[in-house]
């Protein structure tokens, strides 16, 4: 249990610390005004970051229950993570919630970056499940 979490935790800081990066460099290469206040304040903004991110990736353990319907699992990852997001994220100035738009498009950015690692993972189990049938079929040929 230790272990898995410590795994989880090394992945949301390495994700967090990811999307820092490309936060950056996607309003450097924009010419955005926040980039001066990102740079001004980066140790906050990266932490924020890295909990986030931390948050969305320890909030998946909850897939390693087996007696959870899958539906119930994205929900309570979903759950978590996005009350993580929204906690932290204007208490450290990532995220703006003047306004009903920003808070829609800060939701939708969260939903594709979470279908996207989804996504990811998905393509991930199914290319080891393929190798491991490969693998079983070489070692059994009479199947």
């Amino acid at each position: 249990m230790i272990k898995s979490i410590i795994k989880h935790v090394t992945y949301g800081i390495a994700g967090g610390c990811v999307l820092f990066v490309m936060s950056i460099i996607l309003w450097d290469l924009t010419g955005s005004a926040r980039l001066h206040e990102f740079l001004d304040n980066f140790t906050l903004y990266a932490l924020g970051f890295i909990i986030i991110a931390s948050g969305f990736s320890t909030s998946s353990m909850v897939y390693d229950m087996d007696r959870l319907a899958l539906w119930l699992k994205i929900s309570i990852n979903v759950f978590l993570g996005f009350g993580i997001f929204f906690l932290v994220g204007p208490r450290v100035g990532i995220i703006s919630l003047d306004s009903l738009a920003n808070i829609i498009i800060y939701a939708m950015l969260a939903v594709i970056i979470f279908i996207a690692v989804c996504f990811g993972d998905y393509l991930f189990n199914r290319r080891e499940a393929k190798a491991i049938n490969k693998k079983l079929k070489e070692e059994n040929p009479a199947e």
